[in-house]
């Protein structure tokens, strides 16, 4: 890996949210983590990230509107969703704002590592 690329990782249960962070940084990325979307968005104004990994159903705003929020001040970073409750219609929508990749837990490391890597090659 030529650039140390950076990524968020936004979920609100804890042990995903550094389950993820960990098999990242064991590939060599830097990372930071966000417990809620609010959180997330506040990271994504300070620093800019490759990546945002996010979890789609969290309290008080879900994945859709943390993703929204986002493009009102980046259309450009790159977006993975990992969500237990996925449906065709959040699939639909996730698309309409630009989400690369889509993923359906359980998701395991190595799908992880492909996506990040898929997503780093577009």
């Amino acid at each position: 890996m030529e650039k140390n690329y950076k990524i968020l990782v936004v979920d609100d249960e804890e042990h995903t949210r550094l389950g993820y962070a960990e098999v990242l940084k064991l590939d060599g990325y830097e990372v930071e983590t966000a417990e809620t979307g609010l959180e997330g968005l506040e990271k994504a104004k300070q620093s800019d990230f490759d990546v945002i990994v996010t979890d789609l159903r969290m309290p008080q705003m879900d994945g859709l509107t943390f993703i929204e929020k986002l493009r009102e001040f980046n259309k450009d970073v790159r977006v993975v969703i990992i969500t237990a409750f996925g449906t065709y219609k959040s699939y639909q929508k996730s698309k309409q704002l630009g989400v690369i990749t889509y993923l359906n837990k359980p998701v395991r490391a190595k799908d992880l590592k492909d996506a990040i890597t898929d997503v780093l090659a577009k």
